[in-house]
């Protein structure tokens, strides 16, 4: 019998999959991993996804996973099938091993996938302090850098005021569509899928996205909720020393001044995403503000720590990034891995849209 073996993963795989990524903390400074009752929720929501585990037989456990899914995306305004690798994970234990090797065949088995699946291209977001992955995106493996995604955290720690309420509108309403598209619809790796309606049939049936609307007179804004507490939650492994030395002093204010919760380690945080920002005409950015209040207040509903949303940080016109950072107290930021499987895709630094999928 073969030691080590490269196969599909299948829903039996589940509880091996969640501890696998226990074992794998991203990050530095600030380390973490999710935590998920179901590992396959993501993929389900892409729908056309490929998940490939290495086990080692002789042990009897799984050392290596490595997601993949398929997605018609844009670029440069051309429509273009593309494979968007994701929850790469290696079992400390086997990444100085020979036996760690086997993750390069099920990346290549996964490379080989994307090109069956007529892919023009390979992308990943690789968090900027990721030495050994960002290590991997280079000449060699024929990836490279080309943009980036910024992720900025504000905290949750108290109702927001309300000034009105807000409406919550179907992702096929005819205005948001077309306001999505003038807005978002020529950056690239905005998915084709939602040019005519913002969430898929999976995204729609776990009841973890919305979309609020806000409008006086000429005015009016828009925001995409991601409810993701609901199903994951992020445990903290450690925290940068300045947070440490902030805890006591935030923990002994709480009780008189509202202030936002520091996790400690070993902690959890939950978050809801959002995305998709629009406003226009003279009272547009207040009533965005207004949204970003409900999205607060329902953050706070579901028990969630931080509001989050994703911005490409090399986009210096988007204003909406500009107000949300102001309010943030965290900054993840990715880099933008590809690999062109066609000769035609444009070696270029390319502007990103942020998935909402991805964001989990």
């Amino acid at each position: 019998m073969q030691p080590h073996i490269v196969r599909p993963a299948s829903e039996t795989d589940n509880a091996a999959l969640i501890e696998l990524e226990r074992l794998c903390p991203q990050g530095t400074r600030l380390r973490m991993y999710s935590e998920r009752d179901d590992y396959f929720f993501r993929a389900r929501l892409y729908g056309d996804a490929h998940t490939l585990v290495v086990e080692d037989r002789g042990e009897g456990r799984i050392f290596g996973v490595l997601g993949a899914s398929m997605k018609d995306i844009s670029v440069r305004g051309e429509r273009r099938p593309a494979a968007f690798f994701y929850d790469l994970r290696l079992h400390p234990d086997y990444r100085k091993s020979v036996r760690g090797r086997f993750m390069l065949t099920a990346w290549k088995a996964m490379e080989r996938w994307a090109g069956e699946r007529g892919a023009h291209l390979i992308y990943g977001l690789v968090k900027k302090d990721n030495a050994p992955m960002t290590a991997l995106v280079d000449s060699r493996m024929g990836y490279r850098f080309a943009g980036g995604m910024m992720i900025q955290s504000r905290p949750v720690f108290r109702r927001s005021r309300l000034r009105e309420a807000a409406r919550e509108i179907a992702p096929d309403d005819a205005r948001l569509v077309a306001r999505t598209q003038a807005a978002y619809g020529r950056r690239d790796f905005f998915p084709v899928v939602f040019r005519d309606r913002l969430l898929t049939p999976a995204m729609e049936a776990s009841g973890l996205f919305s979309f609020l609307e806000l409008q006086r007179g000429r005015s009016w804004a828009s925001i995409g909720m991601f409810r993701a507490s609901r199903v994951m939650r992020t445990r903290i492994v450690t925290i940068p020393g300045a947070y440490k030395l902030l805890q006591p002093l935030f923990s002994s204010l709480s009780p008189l001044v509202p202030l936002p919760r520091i996790p400690r380690e070993g902690g959890s945080i939950g978050y809801c995403h959002v995305f998709n920002h629009l406003a226009d005409g003279p009272e547009g950015t207040r009533l965005w503000r207004q949204l970003i209040a409900h999205a607060n207040n329902a953050a706070l509903e579901d028990g969630a720590d931080l509001l989050t949303s994703a911005f490409d940080p090399f986009d210096a016109g988007d204003g909406f990034h500009a107000m949300f950072r102001r309010g943030a107290m965290n900054t993840i930021e990715y880099r933008l891995g590809i690999k062109a499987l066609v000769p035609d895709l444009p070696a270029v630094d390319f502007s990103f849209y942020p998935d909402v999928r991805d964001m989990n």
